[in-house]
């Protein structure tokens, strides 16, 4: 396991979206060396890894809403002026928010409140927490937003934390300082560019139970929305339920916690993910489409079928790969179906055994047998 971290999507890790190099062509050489990346980062920050990569379209799938998303929002930034700054600090603009937010976020602070969606997210957040036969009374919901690249200080404190895990390139502490005091300032005085989607398209579950490390091993387990996810979803016209099937899908990763689903399965990095990430779209859509769950009608169920359809990715190989888009739709049916068969309508199965029954059908949903 990745130190125990789980970080799951919006839209897959490392996803790479297609965005030519003439993209990022204007790029200023970065302030401080932070463009440098590890090869297995704690948190997986999938914006930052589609800013920097392109594919050529498979034949798993084309395009997806994600996609074209995020292709309009770097469009913007280069024809705002802003792109060169944005490529020459991408550590602190792609990271900062999602790090500080693990770090040194709270679930009573109003600095990571729930802003967009606020009450939707809250109430999906506590009906999961009754769904699902597990303990779930520690975990703690919050957002990241992009409010901590407007203070030099945030940055600081997060960027050196980062360096100090091995997260980052190593900098100096006078490194540190002045790209975060030039991060700040940039974002100070452009408007609302801090808060820009990109910086927080993403959602994640995380728990350090087992951790040793002791900048790590005493956080609380959290469930951390991005405010440019929830975002997105509204922009695909999916606003109503794209955010409600994230909160599923990442409490789905915590039900995976508590009953050690990330003990088993292949060695495998690449399949291990993918079956992992699979299993939390399937129990995502099995409580969407549930008497006792959301309980949404068929449209509803359509449309959370294509707000996972929209986050599958191609990369085979990758330890991040979530399964393809139409992998993704097979789970998330799998889950509707199981759903549908229920006998009581309000009977629901303990997680323990919708896990078992998934385990069963894993090869059919991989294959379409």
């Amino acid at each position: 396991m990745n130190r125990l971290i789980r970080w799951t999507a919006a839209f897959g890790a490392a996803v790479l979206l297609p965005l030519g190099p003439a993209s990022v062509a204007s790029a200023a050489p970065a302030v401080a060396t932070t463009s440098a990346r590890t090869a297995d980062r704690l948190v997986e920050v999938p914006a930052a890894e589609a800013f920097e990569q392109a594919v050529d379209p498979s034949e798993c799938g084309g395009p997806t809403l994600l996609d074209g998303y995020f292709d309009q929002q770097v469009q913007a930034l280069a024809e705002s002026g802003d792109l060169a700054f944005v490529a020459a600090h991408q550590d602190a603009l792609f990271s900062v928010p999602t790090y500080d937010a693990l770090f040194f976020g709270t679930a009573g602070d109003p600095d990571y409140a729930l802003d967009t969606h606020a009450a939707q997210i809250t109430n999906t957040f506590r009906d999961l927490r009754r769904f699902w036969d597990i303990e779930s009374g520690d975990i703690q919901l919050m957002e990241m937003n992009g409010e901590s690249l407007l203070d030099a200080d945030r940055i600081a404190r997060t960027l050196t934390l980062m360096v100090e895990l091995g997260e980052i390139a190593p900098l100096t502490p006078e490194q540190i300082q002045t790209e975060a005091t030039t991060v700040a300032t940039y974002m100070q005085s452009h408007g609302d560019l801090y808060d820009n989607p990109l910086w927080t398209l993403n959602a994640f579950a995380f728990t350090a139970e087992g951790e040793t490390d002791p900048l790590i091993k005493d956080l609380p387990d959290k469930l951390i929305m991005g405010k440019g996810i929830i975002e997105a979803y509204d922009a695909f016209g999916l606003g109503d339920v794209g955010p409600r099937a994230i909160m599923a899908h990442e409490f789905a990763h915590h039900v995976q916690f508590e009953l050690g689903a990330f003990d088993d399965g292949p060695t495998d990095p690449a399949a291990a993910t993918r079956r992992t990430e699979l299993m939390a779209d399937a129990m995502a859509t099995y409580y969407a489409t549930h008497k006792k769950g959301l309980a949404l009608n068929a449209k509803r169920v359509t449309d959370a079928l294509l707000s996972f359809y929209t986050v599958g990715d191609c990369v085979f190989d990758s330890p991040g790969h979530h399964g393809t888009p139409v992998q993704r739709q097979r789970a998330a049916d799998w889950g509707a179906d199981l759903a549908a068969a229920a006998r009581p309508r309000s009977m629901v199965l303990p997680a323990a055994d919708v896990i078992a029954l998934f385990e069963d059908a894993l090869p059919g949903i991989i294959s379409g047998s």
